[in-house]
């Protein structure tokens, strides 16, 4: 064998592995990322429940521009959950959701953004008020995971879910809970009575989960239940 072939034969050898090195790297990256995903956007929302707002930031953020394109809305990408890392303290939180059955507890946010929805609750309508009409909130939802909108599969009619802007507490009964098409975009229009609407994805990405609440009663928070401390 000449000096030239053992040259081609080394570079040969010297690329293959290489490329071996890469799709593993790649395999590694692709079987990794969801649950890397999926921490972030636990750490994230928690960081957020646990910053210490007032009730005038929140009013602050409630001013705020915000998007409500909800058609625009598509599946979360490990980028946009970047981006939410990197904006944490601008993003515009105007309150919390918890609902203790499924130890869900998330921050809501002003508009349905890709940014705001990579962390918790966004509003559905730019005019919602809290105990007023429909209040309507969206958010993501991973199957068997307990982040975002996933815990709404395993709640029961007559679980109690509270929201505040930490001057209030708004106590809402789930009432409802089902199956609709994306198209049924009726379900968040506003109603005379006092409900609370939260839409998330079903598995397949084609419909819709629904839950509806009727409005309980409303507090200041210094009254929180024993459930919420």
């Amino acid at each position: 064998m000449s000096i030239n072939t053992l040259r081609r034969c080394c570079k040969v050898n010297k690329f293959k592995n290489t490329l071996l090195i890469c799709v593993l790297i790649l395999g590694l990256i692709l079987i990794f990322i969801n649950p890397i995903q999926n921490f972030i956007i636990a750490h994230l929302s928690d960081r957020l429940n646990t910053t210490e707002y007032t009730s005038e930031d929140l009013q602050i953020n409630l001013e705020k521009e915000a998007d409500f394109d909800f058609e625009a809305v598509q599946s979360l990408s490990i980028t946009e959950v970047l981006k939410a890392q990197a904006s944490i303290d601008k993003l515009p939180v105007i309150g919390s959701i918890v609902i203790p059955e499924v130890q869900l507890q998330l921050p809501i946010l002003k508009g349905v953004g890709q940014t705001a929805l990579a962390v918790g609750a966004g509003t559905m309508k730019p005019t919602q008020q809290l105990g007023k009409g429909n209040y309507a909130l969206a958010s993501h939802y991973f199957e068997g995971k307990d982040i975002l909108f996933g815990p709404l599969y395993r709640t029961k009619i007559g679980d109690a879910i509270y929201l505040t802007d930490l001057t209030n507490i708004y106590e809402y009964k789930l009432s409802v809970k089902k199956v609709i098409e994306a198209t049924d975009v009726y379900v968040i229009e506003d109603t005379e009575n006092t409900i609370l609407t939260l839409i998330t994805c079903t598995e397949d990405g084609e419909q819709r989960l629904m839950v509806q609440a009727d409005f309980v009663k409303q507090y200041p928070m210094n009254e929180a239940p024993e459930e919420l401390s």
